[in-house]
């Protein structure tokens, strides 16, 4: 018999370039892309078989029988394997979402199996071929080849259909071409038995997946050719399922931005390039990665030995780059993060901390993330959380610390705290959950919940009428960046029919050091508005007087740590004293904050202080029980 091959030499020649195209560019390099690679591969070897044996069939006298059978048992044994491996494919696709089972696979392949193992005795048993004098022969069971495809083809659509509850409709039926396409040409070849078609489908089904899924520009940074973030976070993802440690060495270049500054972007992004060229010719294009920005990650086995490859980054790193016909040198903080400490979850916060502390250490720093360390992480993670859901349901706690009058002997105004109840760690302290909140943004609306809490207790509870005449709110230093402050507060004390001179806003040193011109214009803008302001925690930092000299502030609060430190030496003593006197002299009132018993409440008192707040008189309380504090005879009994 003549066979016609026209149509699978063309196949041959488009599956080879495809397989150029695919091994040259970069790629994830996970499990379902190998096993891409993989039937790829065994597409193209069984289409060459199926040319290779219509040859040998048509010339069966010229070549040795042996030859002859094992050529056409490889090429059958393939031929069963091809319609198993696309169920396979798509059944693996839906488990990057879904973990699967063992069984599955098991059950899935044994029948393919067992006709490849059937095929195999063919030269003994002539169950799907044979030789005689007059050439090749079908046997009784050669119909079953196409019975097998058109099981699997049955099964795997019946699997697409039911996947489409965890993947997206689009993909279900892109699986279901996929097997109508690879079906198809079989079919045909099986009423036209004298021309070889059955490639070109296994063809066009790999062409399909190739553009569907292994298509690696979603996974490739276009600017240094590194793969990106999403890359990273699908690698992960799949190592951490299958319990396998890994090391990540983070880069964080150091001063990029002048990089970019003196050499044009292009120039930084050709930098970059090099940097990641470099690090991919010293370890692969896949365990190189762009974590975002000026970060780099390389990722390598928990066996290797770390500080080996240190040395290794480092030498990469201090190499003379040659740039514009100049040559440069690139920093990098360099932290170490083990994946076995981390959650699948944590982990790429756990590389955002450790870029944050190796930063904060200074340039050049090494940082390795210990099992301690991911302890740390893993709280911040938790609070970081726990703010989202307190904003989210808005069921953030303010509580109020009443600040005492020292001239009328009473309760004069109060300052309201935010505190954040943490599941598993209890409540966290205003100073970590605001930190966290100032760095993911969520600052802004924590300062305008609270800030509705207080007018509407202020209002409700009616606490102009027992002697309370402000409320101290605290502004952050993101809050006092924004241009549109003092409007979001004025809008909120209209809402709640609340007078600007009921509330007084908190401002910190380090707020009035960070952000002084906006600040400058922000306060004048709420002061001539009725806001009154006080400068917190005077004497933790920078105690810089020029902030009361161009801010219009009201009021001071001098620091707990001054006041604790006058309690022990004469010499801090005669500091505090001073201190109070000065502010007294350019008529600002004085708070004293941190005042633990009547030692410290009398001697402030006597240096001429107006206001004293602390645990003497009262702890931070929900307002339920700071009301409390307002009733008469609360005083007498201290």
């Amino acid at each position: 018999m003549n066979y016609n091959v026209d149509y699978e030499i063309c196949t041959i020649i488009f599956l080879m370039l495809l397989l150029i195209i695919s091994r040259v560019r970069k790629r994830l390099v996970d499990f379902q892309s190998k096993m891409y690679q993989i039937f790829m591969d065994v597409c193209f070897v069984n289409i060459c078989l199926d040319v290779i044996t219509c040859y040998t069939d048509s010339y069966y006298k010229e070549v040795p029988i042996w030859l002859n059978y094992g050529l056409n048992c490889i090429f059958l044994m393939v031929q069963c394997m091809i319609p198993m491996m696309v169920m396979l494919y798509i059944y693996m696709k839906v488990q990057q979402i879904r973990e699967g089972k063992r069984y599955f696979l098991i059950l899935a392949a044994l029948p393919a199996v067992i006709a490849a193992l059937l095929v195999a005795s063919s030269p003994v048993t002539h169950l799907f071929f044979y030789f005689d004098a007059t050439g090749y022969h079908h046997g009784i069971l050669h119909s079953w080849l196409y019975v097998n495809a058109g099981l699997y083809a049955i099964c795997t659509t019946v699997y697409a259909i039911w996947a489409h509850k965890v993947i997206r409709w689009t993909q279900a039926v892109l699986g279901i071409i996929m097997i109508m396409v690879t079906l198809l040409p079989t079919i045909i070849q099986f009423f036209i038995p004298d021309y070889m078609l059955s490639g070109i489908g296994t063809a066009l089904t790999v062409f399909i997946m190739y553009l569907t899924n292994e298509n690696s520009i979603m996974y490739i940074d276009v600017t240094t050719g590194a793969l990106n973030r999403q890359a990273f976070s699908h690698h992960i993802k799949k190592y951490k399922k299958k319990n396998f440690p890994e090391q990540i060495f983070v880069l964080a270049l150091d001063n990029f931005k002048i990089v970019n500054e003196v050499y044009g972007i292009a120039g930084g992004n050709e930098l970059m390039r090099m940097l990641v060229e470099a690090l991919q010719k010293q370890y692969s294009t896949s365990a190189v990665y762009r974590f975002g920005g000026d970060k780099f990650a390389v990722v390598l086995k928990e066996t290797t030995e770390g500080s080996k490859e240190l040395e290794t980054i480092r030498g990469i790193l201090h190499r003379k780059w040659h740039l514009n016909d100049s040559d440069t040198e690139l920093g990098a903080c360099i932290c170490l993060v083990h994946s076995i400490h981390h959650s699948e979850e944590s982990l790429e916060d756990a590389i955002e901390y450790s870029v944050e502390q190796a930063k904060r250490v200074g340039k050049g720093q090494f940082i390795e993330i210990t099992e301690n360390s991911a302890t740390e992480i893993s709280r911040h993670a938790a609070i970081e959380q726990a703010i989202i859901n307190s904003i989210e349901q808005d069921t953030f706690e303010v509580h109020y610390q009443p600040i005492y009058d020292t001239k009328q002997r009473r309760f004069h105004s109060m300052e309201a705290l935010a505190r954040l109840q943490v599941p598993g760690y209890g409540y966290v302290s205003p100073e970590e959950f605001i930190r966290i909140a100032e760095k993911n943004g969520t600052i802004l609306k924590i300062g305008l919940l609270v800030l509705e809490e207080v007018c509407k207790f202020y209002k409700e509870c009616r606490l102009k009428e027992k002697g309370i005449a402000f409320i101290e709110v605290n502004l952050s230093v993101v809050q006092c960046m924004q241009e549109h402050i003092g409007e979001n507060i004025l809008q909120i004390l209209r809402k709640y029919e609340i007078d600007p001179a009921m509330i007084n806003l908190e401002i910190t040193e380090s707020a009035a050091a960070y952000s002084e011109e906006r600040l400058i214009q922000n306060m004048k803008k709420m002061k001539a508005a009725g806001l009154s302001f006080s400068l917190d925690d005077y004497g933790s930092g920078y105690s810089n007087i020029n902030y009361l000299v161009d801010l219009p502030f009201s009021i001071v609060k001098i620091d707990k740590y001054l006041v604790w430190a006058a309690m022990k030496n004469e010499t801090s003593k005669v500091i505090l004293e001073n201190i109070i006197a000065m502010f007294k002299k350019i008529h600002l009132d004085v708070v004293t904050e941190g005042i633990e018993d009547l030692t410290m409440a009398q001697l402030i008192t006597d240096m001429g202080a107006d206001y004293i707040q602390g645990y003497y008189y009262s702890k931070p309380l929900p307002k339920e029980k700071v009301l409390e504090c307002l009733e008469p005879g609360y005083l007498k009994q201290l």
